[in-house]
């Protein structure tokens, strides 16, 4: 792989992926394929919508393990559900701003205080391995009549599922309803549709709706 970056003991990795389908999105994860830790600590977080992060925080510490970090602390936290946004859409609030400040400072003084990560023992997270299957549901989002072809959101979709000569369509194979193109949208034209949407919709509401709390964990120093 080009361009690897290096690191060292004296740097630290902050990492946060979102969570779809109880998984890292293998998109997010060739962000990190790049990196060599040498040995160098990493914080880890991933970020979901209320339903579970399955095994999504477990993906995440095997990729940054793999390419030579030491993971000292992990979280996951709870955000506005990406599709259904009626879920969680008051989070983050002040009191999951205040557990992610807690977070980074018990994490920061476990590094600081460890002499020698390659003597701290392994983080232990919830997850299973093998992971879940990622089942992706017939759902993406697509553009009405409203569409004025700008073609901002085929320029900003992270996954490039949507066309800039046909904008108002959407690649379903491609897709992963993330949602940022309903967000760059200036027009409100993009958006989640369909009877089979508003079936699910409800179902996520009826299911989902009790607020979960984030999660944390800490090496044993």
């Amino acid at each position: 792989i080009p361009n690897i970056i290096d690191m060292n003991r004296g740097d630290v990795l902050v990492i946060g992926m979102p969570v779809y389908g109880g998984r890292i999105p293998q998109s997010a994860i060739q962000s990190i394929l790049k990196l060599k830790g040498n040995g160098a600590p990493a914080i880890i977080s991933c970020i979901y919508g209320n339903r579970d992060y399955d095994d999504a925080l477990l993906e995440l510490k095997n990729e940054v393990e793999a390419r030579g970090f030491k993971v000292v602390s992990a979280g996951a936290f709870i955000a506005r559900h990406s599709i259904f946004t009626q879920i969680a859409k008051d989070r983050p609030n002040s009191q999951d701003l205040k557990q992610a400040y807690d977070f980074a400072n018990l994490s920061q003084k476990i590094i600081l205080d460890t002499e020698d990560l390659s003597q701290i023992g392994q983080l232990q997270l919830k997850g299973n391995f093998p992971y879940k299957v990622f089942n992706q549901l017939p759902i993406y989002p697509t553009a009405d009549d409203t569409c004025i072809n700008c073609g901002n959101c085929a320029i900003k979709c992270p996954v490039n599922a949507i066309s800039k000569n046909a904008p108002r369509e959407t690649d379903a194979e491609k897709c992963i309803a993330c949602g940022r193109c309903i967000i760059e949208c200036s027009v409100g034209s993009r958006n989640f549709r369909g009877d089979f949407y508003e079936a699910r919709a409800t179902m996520f509401q009826n299911a989902f709706s009790v607020p979960k709390t984030n999660e944390f964990y800490y090496v044993d120093c």
